[in-house]
């Protein structure tokens, strides 16, 4: 498992306690870990060129070394569905939020509705790296249905981690929806489980919620990682 720490080392050099979510991405897709086709776009053209090459509809989400919680700027839109639409949103995003300094805009392809879970760390203090998995999205804090394992895991303990959660009717196609493909979960499981032990010396905390389980496959659509303090 060859892991890119670059944005680990811009995060430290800018005495940063977190990755902005571009930076995220290229460490969870260097082990593997699946998401979206995505780009940083430093400007509108860039965004409107990668939409034409992924096809809409598109989210944007804005990057900055000030915003932690995109939720509470309106840094982030969905269901951006044709170039018009894209050009409006994105001028308005930098309109509002230039002011916190932007590195860019991340566009990224939207998937299509899924089941929505959680696959998460954080350091226990007996146990240390310890991996979650649970039901995600806005539901997580409701629900509060979520099972851990220490770091690293393995697929047959990923699968057991899977299949303890109490909601499994969520799990198997509920309301329509297709069943989460519970293989590509486990093994998504193990890599950043994998990733917690690698990273160990670096990484406190790792987010992905919601991850999107659908008929294409499973894609992490929001990605959070936050850094120890750095002595």
């Amino acid at each position: 498992m060859k892991i890119d720490k670059s944005p680990i080392e811009v995060a430290l050099k800018e005495k940063r306690n977190f990755l902005l979510e571009h930076e995220a991405l290229k460490i969870f897709e260097s082990v593997g870990v699946t998401f979206p086709p995505n780009t940083l776009a430093k400007n509108q053209n860039d965004a409107v060129s990668f939409a034409k090459k992924v096809g809409y509809p598109v989210v944007i989400k804005a990057m900055s070394s000030k915003i932690l919680h995109k939720s509470d700027y309106k840094a982030v839109v969905v269901g951006i569905n044709d170039e018009i639409e894209l050009k409006e949103k994105y001028n308005d995003m930098v309109a509002r939020l230039e002011k916190y300094g932007l590195v860019g805009i991340l566009v990224e392809k939207q998937v299509k509705k899924g089941t929505e879970v959680l696959i998460g760390m954080n350091v226990d203090p007996t146990f240390g790296p310890v991996v979650a998995f649970g039901i995600g999205g806005i539901l997580v804090e409701a629900i509060s249905d979520v099972t851990f394992r220490t770091c690293p895991t393995t697929k047959e303990r990923a699968l057991r981690m899977i299949n303890d959660i109490k909601t499994q009717k969520m799990l198997n196609g509920f309301r329509g929806l297709p069943p989460v493909d519970r293989n590509a979960l486990a093994e998504m499981i193990v890599k950043v489980s994998e990733l917690a032990i690698k990273l160990e010396d670096y990484i406190i905390e790792i987010d992905l919620n919601p991850i999107i389980a659908n008929e294409d496959g499973v894609f992490g659509v929001d990605a959070r990682i936050i850094l120890k303090k750095q002595t």
